[in-house]
């Protein structure tokens, strides 16, 4: 059985810088990696929780698109759990060479059901002003990924981070199985 991540402790664990909280256009995202080099971002308006996952608790179902996994039982409730990485781009899980023992599924309202966004861990919650919010030039992305993202902001590290388009992807997850 899947476990809730405490995503309280996530949240109070977080340093979140006063001036930029109390901005009017002060937005609050859940930060994870997307494979080795790209770091995602998902709002936490679209959040419903964080779940632990491992690989064999995932029930594949036949003739699916590669990118649906499966499905998690999570409290009683069958929750579809999305390959996101491979989903993005990336080899599919089933490939993978180093493959996690446990996965963090970020769970997302689809219509009247949860959908899970497989990632290897998640990282922080961190606050951007949505302002600041910088779409994707064409040329850098193929034009089938431009549409999983929303654009992308820059932290003070100077690393870039990519906003999830979660609609997008809920489409995605939800026109085929």
């Amino acid at each position: 059985m899947s476990q809730v991540e405490p995503f309280a402790k996530l949240v109070k664990s977080e340093q979140i810088d006063s001036q930029v909280m109390w901005e009017d256009e002060a937005a609050r995202f859940l930060r994870f990696p997307l494979g080795d080099e790209t770091t995602g971002l998902l709002s936490l308006d679209r959040l419903v929780e964080v779940i632990k996952v491992r690989p064999q608790e995932i029930l594949p179902i036949p003739e699916v698109p590669e990118y649906l996994l499966g499905i998690v039982n999570r409290r009683g409730e069958a929750v579809w759990i999305v390959d996101l990485l491979y989903l993005i781009g990336a080899t599919h899980l089933s490939q993978r060479e180093l493959v996690p023992e446990v996965y963090m599924a970020i769970l997302v309202q689809a219509e009247e059901q949860a959908i899970g966004l497989l990632v290897e861990r998640v990282s922080s919650i961190e606050v951007y002003n949505s302002t600041n919010l910088q779409p994707f030039p064409a040329q850098t992305l193929p034009s089938r990924l431009l549409t999983f993202f929303e654009g992308y902001f820059v932290d003070s590290g100077g690393n870039t981070l990519a906003l999830l388009n979660v609609d997008t992807i809920i489409e995605k997850a939800l026109e085929l199985r």
